[in-house]
């Protein structure tokens, strides 16, 4: 958890509390629309395979336009950057309320917000060190971090009592009024006025993928971090993507009590161990929390499983499970990122953590879609418990295998 006195001083930067809103509200909105979105396409096509092609759709850009953007970025002035991105992805969001249920249109916009996104992303990560005075960076860091874990629970927690309350079509215009808030944030913003230089940045970028990736596989430190923060997204992605499924045939509830019973009790277990954690790795080697945490993962993902056949029991027992889940991945992908930061020379994290956003989010495609094929056949708990057997050897592989990774440090971590 950051200071109390940092945080505070950064609060009173109201640039700072100017960036912080547009990604805040950024973040939430486009997990509560995808939230939206998912049940919807659950509720038309009952059909995982075509919940997990949202999926699909919004990693797609990131392949296509992910490794240049960022070089992109660095010729335009990051307040432009920013505010056009935002109203046009509030446009976008509005355009929801014109595909009258039809998916390839559905796909299709998502396909194109996520697009934008490949811009707005790190015009606003560039824009931190340019707002925020050099020695509150950790801090402001830690707390974009934090907002960008904490949104995509609360945006789907949120996902279900919006549409609960409100329906899909008001839901989706709130979700455009969030992004044009957050345009109207970034508007306020002091002027970057940068001559676009349109020379080949083609060279510039492939020079920063070798670079990163010699570093990476010279280290072996960093390999086991790494790895781990990308195996954890893709299985936090999964289980995200199942839940309506499960919540449908497993506990037999309407997909709006998806949020309620799984969502907000994860989010909250996320929360408490969160605070919770700064405690307990002055306690513990960081390898041990994360390993623990492999081992709840596996074990609560089971109990998913074994629920199916308990009766009525079922629905009583499912948000304590998914608390127990919510710790589970606190504790892993917290000290991972430490992990990861601490073998890291601070002159390598930007393009480690660049190449870490690109392959978390292209290597989720392929096993959701192998997943949500394999659901449709076996069922969606059978599923959880083959989840469950895989993080299960995850937490094997790391007990036996990441002291070799982490030796050179081994005292510390």
């Amino acid at each position: 958890m950051p200071d109390l006195l940092p945080f505070r001083l950064l609060l009173k930067n109201s640039n700072f509390r100017r960036l912080w809103t547009s990604q805040l509200l950024s973040q939430l909105t486009i997990n509560l629309v995808n939230f939206a979105l998912l049940t919807r396409i659950f509720f038309l096509t009952r059909s995982t395979i075509a919940v997990s092609l949202l999926w699909v759709a919004y990693s797609l850009p990131a392949l296509f336009f992910g490794l240049f953007a960022g070089s992109i970025v660095d010729n335009f002035s990051l307040r432009k950057t920013m505010l056009i991105t935002n109203l046009l992805q509030s446009l976008v969001i509005a355009m929801y309320l014109l595909t009258t249920d039809q998916l390839f249109l559905i796909y299709s916009i998502v396909f194109l917000y996520s697009a934008l996104d490949q811009l707005y992303i790190p015009a606003q990560q560039a824009a931190i060190p340019w707002l925020v005075p050099k020695d509150l960076l950790p801090v402001a860091n830690g707390i974009f971090l934090l907002t960008q874990q904490g949104s995509f629970l609360v945006g789907f927690g949120m996902g279900g009592i919006f549409l609960t309350l409100l329906g899909h079509s008001l839901t989706i215009m709130i979700s455009a009024a969030f992004l044009l808030l957050a345009a109207a944030s970034v508007y306020f913003l002091p002027s970057d006025i940068k001559k676009p230089d349109l020379r080949p940045f083609l060279d510039r970028v492939v020079g920063n993928i070798k670079n990163s990736y010699s570093f990476i596989m010279s280290h072996p430190g960093v390999q086991f971090p790494m790895g781990l923060v990308v195996i954890s997204q893709v299985f936090i992605t999964i289980v995200a993507l199942l839940l309506p499924s499960y919540t449908f045939q497993v506990l037999g509830l309407d997909l709006n009590h998806t949020s309620l019973l799984l969502i907000v009790p994860a989010a909250l277990g996320a929360v408490w161990l969160t605070s919770r954690l700064p405690a307990v790795v002055k306690r513990h080697r960081k390898k041990t929390v994360i390993e623990s945490g492999l081992l709840v993962a596996g074990i609560s993902l089971f109990l998913l499983f074994l629920i199916g056949f308990v009766g009525s029991l079922k629905v009583y027992f499912s948000p304590f499970i998914a608390l127990l889940f919510g710790t589970a991945v606190a504790s892993i992908l917290s000290p991972a990122h430490t992990l990861l930061q601490e073998y890291t020379p601070e002159g390598f994290r930007g393009q480690v953590y660049g190449l870490l956003g690109f392959l978390m989010t292209i290597t989720t495609a392929v096993p959701l879609l192998v997943v949500s094929s394999i659901a449709d056949i076996v069922g969606v708990g059978t599923m959880m418990g083959l989840l469950a057997l895989l993080i299960l050897a995850g937490f094997w592989l790391a007990r036996t295998k990441a002291d070799s990774y982490l030796k050179n440090k081994l005292n510390n971590n």
